[in-house]
Order: C-alpha cells, then sequence, then structure tokens
C-alpha cells in the first residue's frame, strides 16, 4: 500500500474518532449530527463544482450509499444513547473490516493475497484487543446491552457496505463532488424525522449553544470521508477500509484522556499491534 494512502486514511481516522467524540457529548446528538451533516455540506458545496460532468452511471452508488449513511447515522446516534463510547466505537469500527472483505471479494474483484489476509486477520484481532476490554468487562454485568451490540453490529455492517459501494463509485468520479452529494442526502432524509420530533425551537437553540462543534464536526466528517475516498482510489479497497478501522486506537486513547476510561497494557499491547499490522498490509498492497 503506498504511504500517501496510508497518510490520508491514518489523518481520517483521527478526524473520524473525534467527531465521533464530541458527538458522543452532545446532549442532543441526532439534532446535533444533522447541524453538522448540513454544515458541512454547505461549507464544501463549492466542490461541486470541481466536477464538469457528473456521470449518471454513478447515480445508482450515490444514492445506495446516502440510504446507507442515514440508517448508518440513526443506528450510530441510538448507540451512543444507550452505550458506552468505548464500547459501542470499537465494536462498530472494528467488526467492519471483516465484512469488507467479503463485499469487496464479491462486487468488486479484490481477491487479497496472503499477506494482505493475515494483515487484516491480525488487525481485527488488534481491534478486538483495544476496543474488547469494555465488553468483557460488561459481559457478565447487568451493564451489557446485548440491544446494543446488536446496533454496533448493525453500525459495522452499513460501514462495510457503503465502503464497498464507494470504492466502486470513486472509480468513475472524483472523490471530491461524490463526497458533498453523498453527505447532503442522507442530511436530506433525515430532516423530516429531526423536525417532527425536536421541533424548530430545540434545532436553533442546539445551534446558538454548540454551533462552533457543530461545524468542526461537519468539517471533520466529510474531509474525512475525502480523505477515505482518495485513498479508495489508490490502493485495493478491502486494504484501506481494515487500516482505516485504526481510529479505535485513537478511541481508545482519547477516551482514556477525555472520559476517564482505563487504557490499561491490554490496550496498549493491542495498539502496538495495530500499528505493525499497518506495516504488514502496506508490504501486501
Amino acid at each position: 500500500m503506498p504511504l500517501t494512502a496510508i497518510g490520508l486514511l491514518l489523518v481520517a481516522a483521527m478526524m473520524h474518532t473525534t467527531w465521533n467524540l464530541v458527538v458522543k457529548r452532545a446532549r442532543e446528538k441526532q439534532v446535533f449530527i444533522w447541524c453538522s451533516l448540513t454544515a458541512g455540506v454547505i461549507i464544501f458545496s463549492p466542490l461541486l463544482l470541481t466536477s464538469a460532468a457528473f456521470p449518471i452511471s454513478v447515480w445508482p452508488y450515490l444514492v445506495s450509499s446516502a440510504l446507507l449513511e442515514a440508517f448508518y447515522y440513526i443506528t450510530l446516534i441510538r448507540a451512543h444513547e444507550n452505550g458506552d463510547f468505548s464500547l459501542v466505537y470499537p465494536m462498530a469500527r472494528g467488526a467492519a473490516p471483516a465484512f469488507l472483505v467479503l463485499w469487496t471479494a464479491l462486487f468488486l474483484g479484490e481477491r487479497p493475497r496472503l499477506y494482505g489476509l493475515i494483515g487484516i486477520g491480525l488487525l481485527i484481532l488488534g481491534l478486538a484487543v483495544v476496543g474488547g476490554k469494555t465488553w468483557w468487562t460488561l459481559r457478565k454485568t447487568a451493564r451489557l446491552n446485548k440491544s446494543v451490540l446488536a446496533l454496533a453490529l448493525g453500525v459495522a455492517c452499513c460501514i462495510s457496505i457503503y465502503t464497498a459501494i464507494d470504492g466502486a463509485a470513486v472509480r468513475h468520479v472524483s472523490p471530491l463532488p461524490y463526497t458533498v452529494l453523498v453527505i447532503a442526502l442522507p442530511a436530506v432524509l433525515v430532516t423530516p424525522a429531526v423536525v417532527k420530533r425536536y421541533g424548530n425551537r430545540a434545532i436553533v437553540a442546539e445551534w446558538r449553544s454548540n454551533w462552533i462543534r457543530i461545524v468542526l464536526v461537519g468539517i471533520f466528517t466529510l474531509l474525512a470521508y475525502i480523505l477515505a475516498l482518495k485513498a479508495y482510489t489508490i490502493t485495493r479497497v478491502s486494504y484501506a477500509g481494515a487500516v482505516r478501522e485504526i481510529s479505535v486506537v485513537f478511541a481508545a486513547f482519547l477516551g482514556w484522556r477525555w472520559l476517564g476510561e482505563d487504557f490499561g497494557a491490554m490496550r496498549l499491547v493491542g495498539a502496538i499491534l495495530l500499528f505493525a499490522v499497518i506495516l504488514v498490509i502496506a508490504i501486501a498492497g
């Protein structure tokens, strides 16, 4: 895998982890993320002018990905509302690479090489080590909400499917205008539900009290997406999607620094393993 792709994915992972943590700490999470998506689309809308033509053949990819994105955001918010950040985020992001290998093999014709499969397998193991501590701690207690696990796995499935779709789409169109549209459509789709549930007054109040964080999350969301899609154009989607989930390490670290969660020796070992795995995947790619 080219070093450029690895760099893009690492920056995207850090941005993705940061905005997820900010959303986790928001009071009205659905309103917050809807405002963020809307703000991000408005800020990045000039990118639509970077492409003279948007091929009709790309629209099925765009619409399919956008529908999955809408379901992803709804499911992610529900998971964050009912579960710990250190449980939801690692489970959601950690399971995605396993699904992604299947979808890219079936629909993109990618056949990972032996070293690539070993790397992805070790990466998933490392993600389990880093992100699984909370699960192991809670699994025998009443605090482990199995519905949260189901939601997190649902998020992982959405991630893997729309990643494969996006990987196919950016073979035909620039990632810049594609990202703006693929984020704009979910924002439009969830607008009626957000307005009906919370009302205009709650939306205005959320914007007035948190507009700086809302704008930053919007910027981070779209920029992280653009960087990931750019990486898909220069390397295998299955490899890129797996490396992108290094965000679990950043999530564990930020959970330790910001939320007072334990990092511990196990997570440290898992983090070291994950960064070593990136090297294996880089060699394989």
